[in-house]
């Protein structure tokens, strides 16, 4: 049995759910912590819930956090999130607490975050802008480890059901099919690869930063598919 501790913060999101179920059909990880603003029922004994309310509180509880891998998919839009500002805290300042959290851990090894394709802190696109901030930030710690996904559109099932993104996805899944786009690029991919990517990364345990890119994402999953 494989002694690797792991924190998930993101786990009822749509990337999130499907990386917590495939952790928990793997022997990987021997303690999957998971951080969540409300309890929840997970029936494997390798998981332990840390509920707290207020992730602006994070530091408060930064001993309870220790671990060796740190998966962050926190991600909200600014509709859920009411405004700019609130969208901002989640994306952006509560990943990079989390960071500064994982590099005092004794157990740190590894910090890998879903962003998004095209992610660049000088987009005009405040989204976009957000995520490449986001990145930059994460870069500026100087990380052991650290290991960016970003995903283009993610297909998959959402509690909340967003019409344009859902006539995106049906466009998408079409040209994705046949691999057309800018330079060949994945136009879509689904969530569950990501995770699945994300957790083969984790697993392979190299130092240093780097960048996936759906079509990374999506090669991984299926050349070295778990």
């Amino acid at each position: 049995m494989s002694t690797h501790t792991a924190l998930i913060v993101g786990a009822t999101g749509l990337v999130g759910k499907h990386l917590l179920d495939h952790m928990l059909t793997k022997t990987y990880y021997s303690k999957i912590k998971i951080l969540s603003r409300r309890t929840f029922e997970i029936g494997d004994p390798r998981a332990e819930v840390i509920v707290l309310p207020d992730f602006a509180e994070m530091n408060s509880i930064s001993e309870q956090l220790h671990a060796e891998d740190y998966y962050c998919v926190l991600g909200t839009t600014i509709k859920l999130a009411g405004s700019k500002e609130n969208f901002k805290k989640v994306d952006l300042e509560y990943p990079l607490m989390l960071a500064e959290i994982a590099q005092k851990s004794p157990e740190f090894r590894q910090y890998l975050v879903v962003t998004a394709a095209g992610s660049n802190a000088d987009s005009p696109l405040f989204y976009n802008q957000v995520k490449g901030q986001l990145e930059e930030g994460l870069k500026q710690l100087h990380l052991r480890g650290l290991k960016i996904f970003r995903p283009s559109l993610l297909l998959g099932e959402r509690r909340d059901f967003r019409l344009a993104e859902e006539f995106a996805k049906a466009v998408s899944k079409i040209f994705s099919f046949f691999m057309v786009g800018l330079r060949g690029r994945l136009w879509s991919i689904n969530a569950l690869d990501v995770a699945k990517a994300m957790h083969i990364v984790a697993s392979e345990g190299k130092e240093g930063t780097r960048v996936y890119s759906s079509n990374d994402m999506f090669k991984i999953v299926n050349t070295q598919g778990l």
